[in-house]
């Protein structure tokens, strides 16, 4: 199932060129476009999409107060930021906020699709122009925020169905999400949980109570 995107900018001829761009991968689908905070917020409630692209400095909002709201109110979404600005005060600014990805207007679109395939995987991405200083501190940042996350409703439903013997792509039609989706909520969870592996994630939840154990059958296809 390919990734449902998202692109928040406020030029015109970006947001053409990112849906050209994106658009000719069959992994991704880009489902909306806005040019404002506000539209914005009208088009996620629509189309919920995996991913949402969001320039750092909008026409009646900064970006970091979207990614804020989008964490809160649509936790299934992953916000990217992009941005022409490129600090540690700025990065830091976007991942605390919520956004889980930090790329610059002037990276290439490899390095754009790398950072979308990493959030997919459940990963935090900076892009590769930010120094090492920089990703280091992020990485602590990020991981911090992740590891003291409560599981979204959604979150909890996937485990649910992958305590009962559910594989990815199950889970993903069982919940009208895609597979992609299902796989970036199973690596929060593995974070929340501490876990390596989706097997470990299922006993360490079984063992602290959070869900009830299911029988042998239906353990009998988990996904690594």
């Amino acid at each position: 199932m390919q990734t449902r995107i998202m692109i928040v900018d406020d030029h015109e001829i970006v947001r053409e060129g990112l849906r050209s761009s994106l658009s000719a991968d069959p992994r991704f689908d880009v489902v909306a476009e806005a040019g404002s905070g506000q539209e914005a917020r009208r088009c996620i409630r629509q189309k919920l999409p995996d991913i949402a692209l969001v320039d750092l400095r909008l026409p009646d909002m900064r970006g970091e107060d979207l990614a804020r709201e989008f964490a809160r109110d649509f936790p299934d979404t992953s916000v990217i930021i992009l941005s022409t600005y490129l600090s540690e005060e700025t990065v830091r600014g976007a991942l605390e906020a919520g956004a889980v990805g930090y790329v610059t207007k002037a990276a290439g679109l490899t390095e754009l699709i790398s950072a979308i395939e990493r959030v997919m995987d459940g990963e935090h991405a900076v892009g590769a122009m930010a120094g090492p200083q920089i990703v280091r501190q992020l990485h602590a940042v990020v991981s911090s925020r992740m590891s003291e996350a409560t599981p979204t409703p959604q979150q909890e439903r996937v485990l649910e169905l992958a305590a009962q013997g559910f594989t990815n792509q199950e889970i993903g039609t069982r919940l009208f999400i895609s597979e992609s989706t299902v796989r970036f909520h199973v690596q929060k969870l593995k974070t929340k949980f501490a876990a390596r592996t989706k097997t470990e994630l299922i006993a360490k939840a079984i063992r602290t109570g959070y869900i009830a154990p299911a029988g042998e059958a239906g353990m009998a296809h988990v996904d690594p």
